[in-house]
């Protein structure tokens, strides 16, 4: 519901401590239309009243109201991105690039959180387009509400690392299934045979493709995963997948992980067996947070362009929200945008020894 000062767009906009456009006029002696377009920096005003302006603005204390702000027709300086996790380094490092890449243009970021949680992903966009954002920026749930898509589809869009399917707009993603293959092809030019995988849920177009990569690289060896355990990527479920898969007497020599949080529950699960990395079991990351450099030895890993794909998604969303072209190499609004991840070698992967 809009606030009675902004129910007519005609209306003084108020500011912080009740300052309107009307108080700015009065203190520099012009009319309030004059100072509504200087504000919006009119070509009809001249530069130096437009400084007078803002300097009496700054001093003064006046909040422009963006919701009056749109009723006339202006653009909006507010974007939507919905994150599945705020504490996981991966999704905080996006909603930083995100942020600093926006504040860089003058806009502002809305931050929601789902969980992961179709219905709570519905609420949250609903509260975000209430806003009326220049667009979204959303990494999907595995299966999206018929509301939530079509909501999507009436506001300018880009999907964020995961790609939901019934949802036609562009995403900006990482070669997951590359970085994968990577991992595995690591352990297995050390020679490792017997390669385990701890990954997302599969019904996460993430958690597909990261197991494809797995699997792809040993069929190309001619092997079968020792042991393969898919489920929500919390350091909870590595670590009772781990604790599993490392109890048996013909236990995996290397360990993939999916996430940063799927490595840190292993890792956890391989301390309360006594178990140390590289010397009981080769262990390889994904994702590269500060920590791993600061665990034992290093964790071996595939780093991902998070800075690159928020930054790159921020500047498609809004080239098309803006109507221009920010990016002239991602002017195909059909087409996905795929970056490459990177092994990193550290100290928790070594040959294996019989």
């Amino acid at each position: 519901m809009w606030s009675d000062a902004t129910s007519d767009p005609k209306a003084p906009a108020r500011g912080g401590a009740g300052v309107t456009i009307r108080d700015i006029a009065q203190a520099l002696n012009v009319s309030h239309t004059t100072v509504s377009r200087a504000l919006a920096d009119s070509p009809k005003i001249s530069e130096e009243t437009k400084a007078r302006v803002r300097n009496a603005v700054e001093q003064l204390g006046y909040v422009p109201s963006a919701s009056a702000r749109m009723m006339r027709g202006g653009r909006s300086s507010l974007v939507g991105l919905v994150i599945p996790d705020v504490q996981n380094d991966f999704y905080a490092t996006v909603a930083k690039s995100v942020a600093d890449a926006l504040a860089a243009r003058s806009m502002h970021l809305l931050l929601s959180v789902t969980d992961d949680n179709s219905d709570r992903e519905l609420r949250e966009l609903r509260a975000i387009l209430e806003t009326r954002p220049a667009g979204v920026i959303i990494v999907p749930t595995a299966s999206p509400r018929a509301e939530t898509l079509a909501l999507l589809e009436n506001v300018e869009t880009v999907q964020l690392v995961r790609v939901a399917a019934r949802l036609t707009t562009q995403a900006v993603v990482i070669n997951d299934r590359e970085g994968i293959q990577m991992a595995a092809r690591h352990l297995l030019a050390y020679g490792h045979k017997r390669l385990a995988f701890v990954g997302g849920d599969a019904s996460l177009s993430t958690g597909r493709n990261r197991l494809a990569g797995f699997e792809d690289a040993l069929s190309h060896e001619g092997l079968k995963p020792a042991a393969v355990a898919l489920g929500a990527p919390r350091p909870e479920f590595a670590r009772h997948a781990v604790t599993s898969m490392m109890s048996v007497r013909n236990r995996p020599t290397g360990l993939v992980l999916g996430s940063a949080e799927l490595t840190l529950g292993a890792l956890q699960a391989l301390r309360a067996l006594h178990l140390d990395w590289p010397r009981d079991v080769s262990v390889v990351g994904y994702h590269d947070p500060a920590w791993f450099e600061l665990a034992v030895g290093g964790i071996t890993t595939v780093r991902l362009p998070v800075q690159d794909i928020a930054s790159t998604a921020t500047s498609v969303l809004l080239s098309r929200a803006l109507g221009n072209h920010l990016d002239g190499e991602h002017d195909d609004q059909s087409a996905n945008i795929e970056f490459a991840p990177t092994l990193i070698l550290r100290g928790s992967t070594a040959p294996y020894v019989g």
